[in-house]
C-alpha cells in the first residue's frame, strides 16, 4: 500500500516495520527485509525529500549492521548519515543513539572494549536520563555484553548495576521487551560468574520466553548461546 502512495510514506513503513522489531530481536534480516529496505532506499534518494531520505538510511542502516563484511560497514555508514543530520537538527534526534549503540557494537567487535564500554554508558545514561526509550533495554545490553567481555575489576558488579538499573524501570502489564533482555543478560552474568546452575535456569529461561513470543532473533540468540 504504501508504495502507491509516496517514498517518504514507503520509508515510515519500513521504519514502523523492521527497525525496532529487527534490533530488539522480534525479527531476523531476511531477504524480504533486505530488498524492501533496498527498494525503499532507492526510491527516497529520487525523491528529494531529505527526511525520507534519512528515514531510509536509518531502516537500510539497521539491516545491514546484522550481515557480514562489507554490508556491514555500509550499514554503519548510512547509520553515521542518519546520525549527521540528526545533529544537524535535521532528522529525529532518535538516530543519533540508535548509531550510537551500533558503533559501540562495532567497537566491542574489533575489541576496542574500552571504547564500546564508554560509548554505550553514554547512551545508556542519556537514554534514561531523557526519561526512558523503547532503546533502553538494547543499549543496556550492549553495555553489559562489552562489561562482561573486558571482565576487568569491577566490572561484574558494574553489569550487575546495569541489569538492575533496566529492572527497575516500571512498565505496562503486558510488555515484554526488557523482560526477554533481562534473562539473556542474567544468564550471561552467571556464566561470568561461574555459576552454571544459574546460568542454565536464565538461559532456559530466555529460551523458552523467545519462542513463546515467537521472536526470531532471541531464538536464534539464545541457540548460539549453548
Amino acid at each position: 500500500m504504501a508504495r502507491a502512495v509516496d517514498p517518504t510514506t514507503l520509508a515510515g513503513v519500513m521504519w514502523c516495520t523492521y527497525v525496532h522489531a529487527i534490533e530488539n530481536g522480534v525479527l531476523l534480516p531476511d531477504a524480504t527485509a533486505l530488498r524492501d529496505t533496498a527498494d525503499t532506499l532507492a526510491r527516497t534518494e529520487q525523491s528529494g525529500d531529505d527526511f525520507a531520505l534519512d528515514v531510509a538510511r536509518t531502516a537500510r542502516g539497521v539491516i545491514l549492521v546484522h550481515q557480514g563484511g562489507a554490508e556491514r560497514k555500509a550499514g554503519l555508514d548510512l547509520l553515521a548519515q542518519a546520525r549527521e543530520a540528526a545533529i544537524q537538527e535535521r532528522f529525529v534526534k532518535l538516530a543519533v543513539p540508535i548509531a550510537d549503540i551500533h558503533l559501540a557494537q562495532e567497537r566491542a567487535r574489533l575489541g576496542d572494549l574500552d571504547g564500546a564500554i564508554g560509548l554505550a554508558r553514554a547512551v545508556v545514561d542519556e537514554l534514561f536520563d531523557s526519561g526512558g526509550s523503547i532503546w533502553c533495554a538494547l543499549a543496556t545490553t550492549v553495555l553489559v555484553e562489552s562489561v562482561i567481555c573486558r571482565g576487568g575489576d569491577g566490572d561484574l558488579a558494574d553489569a550487575q548495576a546495569a541489569i538492575d538499573r533496566l529492572a527497575g524501570v516500571p512498565t505496562d502489564s503486558g510488555f515484554v521487551l526488557n523482560e526477554v533482555w533481562l534473562l539473556r543478560m542474567r544468564a550471561l552474568l552467571a556464566r561470568a560468574h561461574g555459576d552454571e546452575t544459574g546460568y542454565r535456569d536464565y538461559w532456559d529461561r530466555y529460551r523458552t520466553m523467545a519462542t513463546s513470543l515467537g521472536f526470531e532473533g532471541h531464538i536464534a540468540w539464545a541457540e548460539a548461546m549453548t
